[in-house]
């Protein structure tokens, strides 16, 4: 089995996307890495070619958030792998070799993984899944758990076909002044052509943790599942004592930030 992990940046430095090259380096994942590169100095090519990425270079036309995804659908017709890790970069590090729990666990095209909330009890969902797609939103979506965009694997041909539906579905939205990658992803996961070949993945399962709800908001949410465990050796477990693969949104603690920057760089 062959994993690509796939991040996609622009205007970051090196010290922005650091935490994340390196902790991948050291996580032992012996994939494919990717990056798709808009707008970034020389320094940042340098840099990654030197960690063995390989390297994507395209011109913004529209906001990097949509049309990542549909220039990685492009990718995704010619790049020879078979799973994807797509991740965002500059909140996001690896703690272990994520190849560890996909050849145990990944059993479906898709895996999408829990924010822990409900969408109609986080408020920034509201306005972004309440404002874009409004008849969605009543018709049910409200009710349903929040998955995050930011952190999806899946087969190539399942996620090829994923990111241009999220890209055509945000640009036909009911309020265009929000960016609705994350809306579109929840709806299209609920689709009867989607819903047979997605996995909804639980925070305790233990591979991603997003903190921006779990950790940060944790006394000011309705969370639908437990905080993560923070020890001294400053990583992040669940319930049982698992590390977690995929730490998200850490820089949302300026306390946890400046431990993973202190760490990485």
């Amino acid at each position: 089995m062959k994993y690509t992990i796939v991040g996609c940046i622009t205007k970051y430095s090196v010290q922005d996307i650091k935490p994340y090259v390196e902790s991948i380096e050291q996580s032992g994942f012996k994939g494919e890495k990717l990056m798709l590169v808009y707008d970034v100095s020389q320094e940042v090519i340098d840099y990654l070619d030197e960690k063995k990425w390989l390297i994507v270079q395209s011109q913004l036309q529209e906001h990097i958030i949509l049309q990542r995804f549909r220039d990685m659908y492009a990718l995704l017709q010619q790049i020879e792998t078979d799973v994807i890790i797509w991740t965002d970069v500059k909140d996001v590090i690896f703690q272990k070799d994520p190849t560890e729990w996909l050849n145990k666990w990944m059993r479906r095209d898709i895996l999408a993984f829990s924010e822990c909330i409900r969408l109609k009890d986080d408020p920034w969902a509201c306005v972004n899944s309440g404002t874009t797609f409004p008849m969605e939103w009543e018709f049910g979506m409200k009710d349903q758990i929040s998955y995050c965009a930011g952190t999806i694997v899946g087969k190539r041909e399942a996620m090829r076909d994923l990111f241009i539906d999220i890209y055509r579905w945000s640009k036909t939205t009911a309020n265009p002044e929000q960016l609705s990658d994350q809306a579109a992803f929840n709806i299209l996961l609920r689709l009867d052509h989607y819903k047979h070949s997605v996995e909804f993945v639980e925070q305790e399962r233990g591979f991603a943790t997003q903190l921006g709800t779990v950790w940060v908001n944790r006394d000011k949410l309705p969370i639908t599942e437990p905080t993560p465990i923070y020890k001294d050796n400053n990583r992040f477990y669940n319930q049982r004592g698992e590390e977690f693969t995929i730490v998200h949104q850490y820089d949302r603690d300026p306390y946890i930030k400046n431990k993973v920057y202190e760490r990485y760089n």
